[in-house]
């Protein structure tokens, strides 16, 4: 018998194809490949400003980056909840805005500052996933065309309610707290965004819902044979996008102290480039909220190098539209490696 069972039992392969030395190795290079990239940019990238810029390397400058990029980062999140369903969301400029505006005229009305905030979240949510989600998911219209619409929509109606003008939240005590407090030495804005962060990590990985998001990305009708209601999953994903925008705005208009129309534009395409580069497919179902963080984090060092490098602002534009050609460009590349390795 034991013969027998050692001449029919197949072998294990001292090193299998596609593993790295074991498998547990293989497992964690599946999962971390898509950070090498946008990890070695961002390591080269702080090495040098280091070593160049003497003030750059310090706890206080970090603190600012995050601070700074906190809005970003709360934009880029929301994002990519929509990028992993497949589409985009040109709106969330015009939502941010609009979002600050609605907490001013509130509060000027008498509302609690925070009862306020809520409000203006759920109301966010609600017109992006009535609005674009529906359109969108239920109606199959084009994600482009849609949102954006929206967002001249959005923007327009900021600009009518204040006649173009600026809101002033200087005088509100909460606002002020919100915008330039601090929690044991961090600023309040970088502890909300990174909860939302760790909340989007949890929602995407280990719940029913993240695994819809996927696979709605992947593949639609797949999905939609499996018994999952496409529509139902990215009109929620537009709604979680607007309602992270809403937040966003309140966050931005308190830190400025101020709540303008004209607020975050072109924010849209900056969000987009960070979630591009931290290796979310424009085409849908890959990505992950960590690679968003290290996307926003590499676009706020190049921004903060530059401010502290005292390089014109003008050619901080130009470096941004680079990384966004760049990012689409990596995403291109990593879709026709994943083909090939898929053997299509």
């Amino acid at each position: 018998m034991s013969k027998l069972t050692s001449q029919t039992a197949p072998a294990e392969p001292a090193n299998p194809v596609g593993r790295v030395g074991s498998r547990p190795l293989g497992r964690i290079y599946e999962n971390t490949r898509v950070y090498i990239g946008i990890g070695t940019m961002l390591v080269l990238l702080v090495v040098y400003l280091s070593v160049t810029q003497p003030t750059f390397a310090t706890a206080q400058n970090l603190i600012t980056i995050l601070e700074t990029n906190s809005v970003l980062l709360l934009v880029a999140v929301g994002l990519t909840f929509v990028l992993l369903t497949g589409g985009f969301d040109l709106s969330v400029g015009g939502m941010l805005a609009l979002s600050g505006i609605l907490l001013a005229k509130l509060i000027e009305s008498g509302v609690n500052y925070y009862f306020a905030a809520i409000l203006v979240i759920v109301a966010a949510a609600i017109l992006g996933g009535v609005l674009n989600g529906l359109l969108i998911g239920k109606l199959g219209l084009s994600f482009f065309v849609v949102t954006l619409g929206t967002m001249s929509l959005f923007r327009g109606a900021g600009q009518v309610v204040t006649e173009g003008h600026g809101l002033s939240l200087y005088d509100v005590e909460a606002s002020r707290l919100i915008g330039s407090g601090r929690f044991l030495g961090i600023p309040w804005l970088v502890i909300i965004a990174l909860t939302v962060l760790l909340l989007a990590i949890f929602v995407t990985r280990y719940t029913g819902f993240g695994r819809m998001l996927y696979a709605v990305g992947g593949n639609a009708e797949a999905a939609r044979l499996s018994g999952i209601k496409v529509w139902l999953v990215r009109a929620v994903a537009y709604g979680i996008c607007a309602g992270l925008s809403g937040l966003a705005g309140i966050l931005e208009s308190s830190r400025l102290a101020s709540a303008s129309p004209t607020a975050a534009t072109g924010l849209e395409l900056i969000a987009a480039a960070a979630v591009l580069l931290g290796g979310t497919s424009f085409a849908g179902g890959a990505g992950s909220m960590i690679g968003t963080l290290l996307g926003a984090l590499f676009l706020g060092i190049i921004s903060n190098g530059m401010t502290i490098s005292q390089i014109s602002s003008f050619w901080q534009s130009v470096v941004t539209g680079f990384v966004l050609l760049a990012a689409v460009l990596l995403d291109w590349f990593r879709m026709r490696r994943d083909k090939r390795m898929a053997g299509v």
